[in-house]
């Protein structure tokens, strides 16, 4: 297993002109959105390089584990890739994490770029690597789309290792607070799905960063309660709650007002567990299963402060 130095660097820039690769490890990629996408990247600048995977369908995945964890280490094995885009979210990736051939990736260290399924992902590349990853836009779901100019700088500056990166965020406290640790998180869902394995985020002396979509609040605090109850939390620096969206249930329309981290529902939840530790909370990052979708460099230096009203990385 590699050696984590004390410090993760940034992966190498990434700049208009360079290959990149596009990784499928989760659930099936829908050709148009894809097609959009690889649009969206050559819009950028960047030459796409996918998965042989991208057009396969396996059930719930993109293929077959096999396939899925192949064709990833196909395009980690090509030196002339300068990083890569993971195409969506769903499930799967969780099931590849023991199949990682995390020496291939050490001896190629590049920009990881994704979000939702692939959390888990991400954070150990921060872990075991050493390198700094990044929670951002995937491409057949953000870059398939219109993203706007401000969410397009942040990807780009990010790619190219310009910092510092700051995103407003509101805390939710009375009290002012200036707290500093390094930024870990993603989805939350799959942040409580590593709990009680060897792939378990490390959260001790961090930011955590958490988001989520299509869950419902008793659902949220079910979770949040699970990582309290782990441990989880005794430790973190401070919290920063990014896109909540509203779970659609198939029976009713759903209300965002009974999701929207600027609501009083979940506000209330919030203020419970700050109640209980002593880190603050800020909410209103825009990251996650949104738009604009902004990307936030995990692993590095993060700073919260209550006063600017922003989360400072880097």
């Amino acid at each position: 297993m590699p050696t984590q130095p004390t410090h993760p660097v940034l992966p190498p820039p990434v700049i208009p002109g360079d290959r990149v690769g596009v990784a499928a490890l989760s659930g099936p990629v829908d050709p148009e959105l894809l097609e959009r996408g690889l649009a969206g990247l050559r819009e950028l600048g960047f030459e796409p390089v996918v998965a042989a995977n991208l057009s396969a369908q396996a059930g719930l995945f993109a293929g077959d584990d096999r396939e899925r964890l192949a064709e990833f280490h196909r395009l980690a094995e090509d030196p002339e890739i300068k990083a890569i885009f993971f195409a969506r979210g769903g499930h799967g990736a969780l099931r590849l994490l023991p199949g990682v051939d995390w020496q291939l990736l050490e001896r190629h260290p590049r920009a990881y770029i994704g979000y939702s399924d692939v959390t888990l992902l991400l954070n150990l590349i921060v872990e075991r690597l050493g390198l700094v990853a990044f929670h951002g836009p995937m491409a057949a779901v953000d870059l398939a789309r219109e993203m706007d100019r401000a969410e397009r700088g942040s990807l780009l500056a990010a790619l190219r290792g310009e910092l510092p990166a700051t995103i407003a965020v509101e805390p939710i406290g009375g009290r002012p607070f200036d707290v500093s640790g390094p930024l870990v998180g993603g989805c939350l869902s799959l942040l409580v799905a590593g709990l009680g394995t060897e792939y378990q985020v490390s959260t001790a002396r961090t930011i955590l960063f958490w988001e989520d979509v299509n869950e419902p609040l008793y659902r949220l605090d079910r979770m949040l309660t699970q990582l309290r109850l782990s441990g989880s939390l005794s430790a973190i620096r401070g919290m920063v709650v990014g896109s909540v969206q509203p779970a659609d249930t198939g029976l009713s329309e759903p209300n965002p007002a009974d999701h929207d981290p600027s609501t009083s529902d979940l506000r209330q939840l919030l203020n419970e567990l700050e109640s209980v530790f002593d880190w603050p909370i800020a909410v209103g990052c825009a990251s996650g299963h949104c738009e604009p979708n902004m990307t936030l460099p995990l692993g590095l230096e993060a700073r919260l402060d209550s006063e600017r009203g922003a989360l400072v990385i880097g």
